[in-house]
């Protein structure tokens, strides 16, 4: 059955998973635009560091997408360049969210001697790249780390693949910044993995072999033009790589911009530290925190700070929150 969306409409958010050769490869082709935009458009970063953050965030759907979970899949960048960091993580319901953090003197340094080619090398430098899977406070997280490699976050993460994991998989992604004010970024990732034998039916490994180097061949061959394609739905771009391999479309999952802040979190955070220590962040008499990923701001006056030891207990999943407590009102 093929899941087919309104040719020429605007393309939703979505990461639309299918299977090639009766089952034998897995996919995921992700196409972001609206999420992506607002969660940039939130930060306002430099453009270079944007495009790293969109391709980190059409990464990380793409790799979430081929996990069952029922919780956060978190993709972090961690490197000694001027982008020393990068987060994106997706709930298992679709939701997305992501930050960067850089030095703004060492960026303009390395942009001022010209747009570099791969920007993850020049901009996140030596690091590594994370994996991690959190399904709450009550399970062991997963994580897999590899070394930064290349010139893009594809690049590294196709090192993880060949270190970690037990299926050949390929990834593209692909990334284009607003053309004019009212335009939107969009990023499309494309990523198959080759499935393990299942049953021990034997399967001459040649012809295995051999049909895996066809479907990559057949990824290899999509442009960047199609890629980014608006008119092009997902759809129609994955049986025009994919048909003559046996093509089975599953149901698409959508995906949205999402935080995960409040308040409520943000007072046990608070709670967490001793009053003394929170009393001293206070300027005006208040103390304001400010959700790294959605830039919400979160204020305290003295009063409020301390009476939150008694009002609320820090908890575990609160580890997962990125946030900064600044001064001000």
């Amino acid at each position: 059955m093929v899941h087919e969306l309104s040719a020429g409409a605007a393309p939703a958010d979505v990461c639309l998973p299918f299977v090639l050769g009766g089952g034998a490869f897995r996919g995921r082709l992700v196409r972001l635009s609206e999420s992506v935009s607002d969660i940039l458009a939130r930060h306002g970063d430099p453009e270079p560091v944007a495009e790293l953050l969109c391709e980190a965030m059409a990464a990380t759907v793409a790799l979430a997408g081929g996990i069952k979970y029922d919780g956060v899949f978190t993709l972090q960048a961690q490197g000694s360049g001027p982008v020393h960091t990068l987060v994106a993580d997706v709930t298992s319901a679709g939701r997305l969210r992501a930050c960067a953090k850089f030095d703004p003197g060492r960026l303009e340094a390395e942009l001022a001697r010209g747009r570099p080619e791969h920007l993850a090398a020049h901009l996140l430098g030596r690091g590594h790249l994370a994996f991690t899977v959190d399904q709450g406070p009550d399970t062991e997280r997963y994580q897999g780390i590899v070394e930064l490699t290349g010139g893009s976050i594809a690049d590294s993460v196709h090192n993880y693949f060949r270190q970690s994991e037990q299926l050949a998989s390929a990834l593209l992604v692909t990334v284009r910044p607003p053309a004019a004010a009212q335009a939107r970024w969009r990023a499309t990732a494309l990523v198959i993995q080759r499935m393990p034998e299942i049953g021990g039916a034997k399967i001459n490994a040649e012809e295995a072999d051999d049909a895996w180097r066809t479907a990559v061949v057949l990824m290899g061959s999509v442009t960047r033009a199609e890629m980014l394609d608006e008119t092009l739905t997902p759809e129609a771009l994955l049986h025009r790589l994919f048909a003559t391999i046996g093509l089975r479309v599953l149901p698409p999952k959508p995906i949205a911009f999402g935080c995960r802040c409040s308040r409520a979190r943000s007072e046990r955070i608070l709670a967490s530290f001793p009053v003394e220590e929170v009393r001293a962040l206070a300027d005006d008499g208040v103390v304001r925190m400010t959700c790294e990923f959605c830039r919400a701001d979160y204020v305290f006056s003295e009063a409020e700070v301390d009476g939150l030891a008694a009002k609320v207990r820090a908890k575990p999943d609160d580890r997962s929150e990125i946030t900064s407590t600044e001064h001000g009102t």
